[in-house]
């Protein structure tokens, strides 16, 4: 008898560590499923973000492209301009007049080509960068409609399981929508069609702080990534000898002071700021292609330094050619003054008007180029490390993106599952010759779902095993921790998180629930 109740309990024992074994398989797989599925969302949108960097850095290569052909176009008017009052000399001079013909046709013929190849060039390029930003937004439209579905359907969503016995989605609505929104809000807005439209607004010029600041963003890299040559001329600060350099000066000093001569020269993207302008139209907000040459004279005396601009000519490519005070997009605004030009006048008389005229004539054909600069997907960047609370709160982590994942297999599945032994996991015993009889079952019952609040408090899981997994896409440059989260640098990755720091936990508001983390967390 004793032998026999002895057994009686060793087989409940065996029975019940051989369910609980096969409860702790279950969840396990489960919570590896939600790791996965959440980690692969993750990884999709750093994804993006990183093909977003990309297509940023093609576009300021772009704009470094267009002021490269910008500042080669103005030194080369610049030369003309100058070089062209002596070619018209020495055609009235017998023996070279043949060659200072020559020479006048090829330069012209260069600069016919140079504006031409320029007033093609610039358009293009800049409506390659829209096409870029088409691209851009059509990813993001993919991956924010594709994190606004449950993840049921996914691969990772059931795991070690079969996709015939999927796991089933928690709260398969809420949480999509709380992840698509974290995803958006990393652009400034709660939704990836209202990002699309903030964006839109850098075309035409908005006075918005959003729009301004990442216009602002995209000027300031575009012109970090010029050539020396072309940003300010080739020896600065220590400028060339040869008078054909874009940046050369001769000095001749005497104990006090100095004398000198030479060019400078600049080439920048920028703009006018909204509305600066007295003429007010929307061309004042638009960016512009800004590169200018200048022969200066410099002086100095017993520390007292003086400029005196010669000869200067400016190059601006812009949408359209109402910049007020002048009409074209290429323009000489040397205008010496009166003592200047009699002083110069009288050691050349006619000099002046001479080099004004020619400066005119050497004109770029056409006089205007159709530059604009694109839209492109912008990074709102955050200085919070905590979330904020409810749908519409700031993003936290710095507003790098998170993704939040919660699955479960029902109860149903867990003690009813297909191909089990013993339908429902209930046991029973039966002795022979009066040794009696027992059953036992591990069935999931009513009381056994968690609860929040306790006892018959508020039932928010599924009625069976629950696991949640938050996975988040962070920005590190290696080596450096410090650099800020940003669009231009392809150093987006995924990883896990605790739960309990993810923004979508926030937004969820439910921090401040009694045990939900603990819930959440095991």
């Amino acid at each position: 008898m004793l032998a026999a109740i002895f057994g009686l309990v060793l087989m409940m024992c065996v029975l019940g560590t051989v369910n609980l074994g096969r409860a702790v398989y279950d969840k396990v797989q489960l919570q590896a499923a939600a790791d996965e599925a959440a980690y692969s969302q993750a990884a999709v949108e750093a994804r993006v973000m990183n093909y977003t960097a990309y297509t940023n850095r093609a576009m300021i290569v772009h704009y470094a492209s267009i002021m490269a052909a910008t500042s080669y176009l103005s030194w080369v008017h610049f030369m003309y301009g100058g070089f062209k009052p002596v070619l018209d000399v020495l055609k009235a001079v017998p023996f070279v007049q043949a060659v200072a013909a020559v020479v006048d046709q090829v330069l012209s013929g260069l600069v016919t080509f140079l504006d031409s190849a320029v007033a093609v060039l610039v358009p293009l390029l800049s409506a390659a960068n829209l096409l870029l930003w088409a691209v851009q937004e059509g990813a993001w439209a993919s991956v924010y409609g594709k994190l606004l579905l449950a993840p049921t359907g996914w691969p990772e969503a059931h795991g070690g399981d079969t996709p015939a016995h999927a796991y089933q989605p928690f709260w398969p609505n809420l949480i999509p929508a709380m992840n698509a929104t974290v995803f958006a809000q990393t652009r400034g807005q709660l939704t990836v069609p209202q990002d699309q439209a903030q964006s839109a607004k850098l075309l035409l010029g908005s006075n918005d702080t959003d729009v301004q600041m990442a216009r602002m963003h995209m000027i300031e890299i575009a012109n970090s990534a010029r050539q020396p040559w072309v940003a300010y001329g080739d020896g600065s600060p220590n400028p060339a000898a040869s008078p054909l350099a874009r940046h050369w000066r001769w000095k001749l000093s005497f104990g006090i002071g100095d004398l000198g001569i030479g060019d400078v020269a600049r080439t920048e993207l920028g703009s006018f700021p909204p509305g600066s302008d007295t003429v007010g139209t929307i061309a004042n907000a638009l960016p512009q292609i800004w590169s200018g040459q200048k022969f200066q004279g410099t002086a100095s005396l017993v520390g007292l330094h003086g400029k005196l601009d010669l000869l200067t000519f400016v190059a601006m490519d812009q949408m359209f050619t109402t910049v007020s005070p002048q009409k074209n997009a290429y323009f000489s605004v040397w205008k010496p003054g009166t003592v200047v030009k009699a002083v110069v006048d009288g050691i050349l008389p006619g000099f002046v008007d001479a080099l004004q005229q020619a400066t005119n004539a050497a004109l770029p054909t056409p006089d205007a180029r159709a530059f604009f600069m694109s839209p492109y997907v912008s990074f709102a960047p955050t200085a919070r490390s905590t979330p904020g609370i409810g749908p519409a709160g700031d993003l936290g982590n710095f507003a790098q993106p998170d993704v939040l994942v919660g699955l479960a297999k029902e109860g149903v599945d867990y003690t009813r599952e297909a191909g089990a032994d013993v339908y429902g996991r209930k046991f029973t015993w039966t002795g022979k010759n009066a040794a009696g009889s027992g059953s036992v079952d591990f069935n999931y019952t009513s009381a056994d779902w968690p609860t929040i609040f306790g006892g018959n408090g508020l039932q928010i899981f599924h009625k069976g095993l629950n696991a949640f997994a938050a996975a988040q896409v962070y920005y590190h440059r290696p080596g450096e921790w410090r650099e800020q989260p940003n669009l231009f640098n392809p150093l987006w990755g995924a990883r896990l998180i605790p739960i309990a720091e993810s923004n979508v936990y926030a937004k969820l508001g439910l921090a401040n629930v009694p045990l939900l983390k603990q819930y959440l967390s095991h």
